[in-house]
Parts: structure tokens; C-alpha cells; sequence
């Protein structure tokens, strides 16, 4: 068993994530915050929240600087995420 202690911490085996879904819903104005590392999952999961109609407001988010990539008011063209 002594093989099997390390010295440093194992590598991350998950890509890290680069979009951060949030969406608000009605009373009680509950807010939800999801993490993605693909583009399409996180646009897909932004979609799916806008026309199930029980979020009032959905953001992308591109986790590295901040840009708005998706909201109520406009969608970036996926090739530039």
C-alpha cells in the first residue's frame, strides 16, 4: 500500500470551466449559477432556460474576462465564445 501515497495532488482529470450560465427565476428570486466548458452546452442550457418560461432572466457569461455572451437583450454569434 505504500505505493499508492503521493506527494503532489493528482491532476485534474475535468477541463475547467470557461461559461458561467445564471438565471433568475420568480418569486422567490431565486438564482441559479451553472459552470460549462463547452460553448454549445453552455448555449443550449441558456435556450432551454429562455423558452422553458421558468427563468425571467438568463446570462452567459465567459468566465476568463467577464463578457456577456447571451441575455435577454442579445446573443454573440457562437464562433466568437
Amino acid at each position: 500500500m505504500q505505493q499508492w501515497r503521493r506527494s503532489t495532488p493528482l491532476q485534474q482529470v475535468w477541463p475547467t470551466d470557461r461559461y458561467e450560465v445564471k438565471s433568475t427565476r420568480p418569486a422567490p428570486d431565486f438564482t441559479s449559477v451553472d459552470r460549462y466548458h463547452f460553448a454549445e452546452l453552455a448555449l443550449e442550457s441558456a435556450e432551454n432556460l429562455m423558452s422553458s418560461g421558468w427563468a425571467t432572466n438568463v446570462t452567459v457569461v465567459r468566465i476568463d474576462d467577464g463578457a456577456v455572451l447571451f441575455d435577454h437583450k442579445a446573443v454573440v454569434p457562437l464562433e466568437s465564445w
